[in-house]
C-alpha cells in the first residue's frame, strides 16, 4: 500500500486525531484508556460535515439541583423534620452558592464537537479547538466541492 501524505491534522480531545490524506480522512485513536482503533472514510463517499458546539446539559441540571435544594431547605427550614430537625443555615447558603456558580458555569461551558458523515460510518469526535475544527472543515468541504462556500453559525 502507498504512503499517504498526510494534508491536514485536527487534534482531538485525549490522544486522537482526525487526518486529511489525498484520498481519505481518518480517525486515529491511539493508545486510548479503552483501546485503539482507526476510522477509514475515503473522500469520494463524505455525505456530510459537522462541527458545532453546544451548552452542558449537566451543568443546566447541577444549577436546578442547587436552586430546586436551596427552596427545599428553605421550605422546610420552619417545619421541624424527625430525622435532621431544623435545617441550618449554612446548608441553605450553599445550596444556593452552588445554583449561582452553576447558572454561571452554563453560559462558559461549552462542548465542541466535529462528525464527518458517510453511508456506512460516522467519525466523530471533540476537538481542541474550534477554530481548529471549523479550518479543518472548510478545507475538506474546499477539497469535495470546490465551487461551495462552506456557512458557519455566527459568521
Amino acid at each position: 500500500m502507498a504512503q499517504q501524505v498526510e494534508l491536514r491534522r485536527l487534534r482531538l480531545r485525549g490522544s486522537g486525531a482526525i487526518v486529511l490524506t489525498a484520498s481519505s480522512v481518518c480517525h486515529q485513536n491511539k493508545n486510548a484508556f479503552f483501546g485503539s482503533r482507526s476510522t477509514t472514510i475515503p473522500l469520494h463517499s463524505i455525505t456530510g460535515l459537522y462541527v458545532g458546539w453546544e451548552r452542558s446539559r449537566i451543568v443546566l441540571f447541577f444549577c436546578g439541583l442547587g436552586f430546586a435544594g436551596w427552596i427545599g431547605t428553605i421550605a422546610l427550614g420552619n417545619i421541624p423534620v424527625p430525622v435532621l430537625g431544623n435545617i441550618p443555615a449554612p446548608v441553605q447558603y450553599v445550596l444556593l452558592l452552588l445554583g449561582i456558580v452553576m447558572f454561571v458555569t452554563f453560559f462558559f461551558v461549552k462542548g465542541r464537537k466535529v462528525e464527518i458523515l458517510s453511508p456506512t460510518t460516522i467519525i466523530k469526535g471533540t476537538p481542541v479547538s474550534f477554530e481548529d475544527a471549523e479550518g479543518f472543515c472548510t478545507f475538506l468541504s474546499e477539497i469535495l466541492r470546490p465551487d461551495y462556500k462552506v456557512k458557519f453559525n455566527g459568521s
